[in-house]
């Protein structure tokens, strides 16, 4: 499962644009990923230049 730290995130959009199932939405200038339409293809994980989405893989306390 994707998920944002929040520390990370400079609210660019970049992951918002390029989601290709509208999965992620920006509340209070951050990120929010709706793990309900997520397909879980990890493609913004991979464009956030800031490397703020992180997957299960990647622990921590945040969650």
């Amino acid at each position: 499962m994707p998920w944002v730290d929040e520390d990370k995130c400079v609210g660019c959009r970049i992951c918002i644009d390029r989601c290709p199932v509208n999965a992620i939405k920006m509340e209070n200038g951050k990120a929010v990923i709706d793990m309900k339409k997520c397909i879980r293809c990890k493609k913004c994980h991979w464009l956030c230049p800031r490397k703020a989405i992180k997957h299960d893989s990647e622990k921590s306390d945040k969650k």
